[in-house]
């Protein structure tokens, strides 16, 4: 088993810092959708919001750090390719937020079939992300078999979530006359965007650990 060297090791670090927090803005978001008439919904969205900035700034480290490395050309393109898709899910989490605080702020509520229907998205969207970071923890420790294990664990919740997404977009379509249905319908397209994007992250993560690893 080939132990990480200290340039990819530390570039782990700040990607799994990264993922950390679009883990902990997942969980909440999850928590405003459950209780999306709370009164302390609005303050946890904006939470999220605040969240996006401390991924861009990681963002801005790893670049920054990657520049400076002693790393082939190629592998700097690949690492930066797989930064650039968290900081995506991170601008999908924040583009959520906003939509679900713009709900709030006008008072409109959101048919319960419907919110029902988000919260299963968000729960299959959460498993694909536990996927995605167990591939990460497994880079760390050099096992390929366990990273392409867990790609294709977030394959297959991607796949669940397409499901999910087809059948609450047709349930929208018979609420079309609701003023909240257009900002709903962006939020269940961006959900539908983080599970393409995690997807693409994690065919990503499998092709360094390959060529690294293989």
């Amino acid at each position: 088993m080939r132990s990480l060297d200290n340039a990819t090791g530390h570039i782990l670090d700040l990607i799994e810092e990264q993922v950390r927090i679009i883990g902990n803005a997942l969980h909440s978001l999850h928590g405003c959708i459950a209780s999306f008439t709370g009164e302390n919904t609005a303050e946890k969205l904006k939470e999220i919001t605040n969240l996006r900035d401390e991924v861009v700034q990681l963002r801005r480290d790893l670049y920054n750090y990657i520049a400076r490395s002693a790393l082939g050309l190629v592998l700097k393109e690949d690492w930066i390719r797989l930064i650039l898709k968290i900081v995506q899910v991170a601008d999908y989490l924040e583009g959520i937020a906003y939509r679900l605080m713009r709900l709030k702020e006008k008072g409109w509520s959101i048919d319960k079939e419907i919110l029902s229907r988000i919260d299963d998205m968000i729960s299959k969207v959460i498993g694909e992300y536990e996927a995605f970071r167990k591939a990460l923890l497994a880079f760390r420790y050099s096992n390929v078999d366990n990273v392409i294990s867990q790609c294709k664990a977030v394959e297959e919740f991607e796949k669940q979530v397409d499901i999910a997404y087809r059948e609450t977009d047709l349930a929208t379509l018979e609420k079309l006359n609701d003023p909240a249905t257009y900002l709903v319908r962006v939020v269940i397209d961006f959900l539908e965007n983080i599970a393409d994007t995690l997807g693409d992250a994690s065919d990503d993560l499998m092709l360094i650990a390959l060529g690294q690893f293989g």
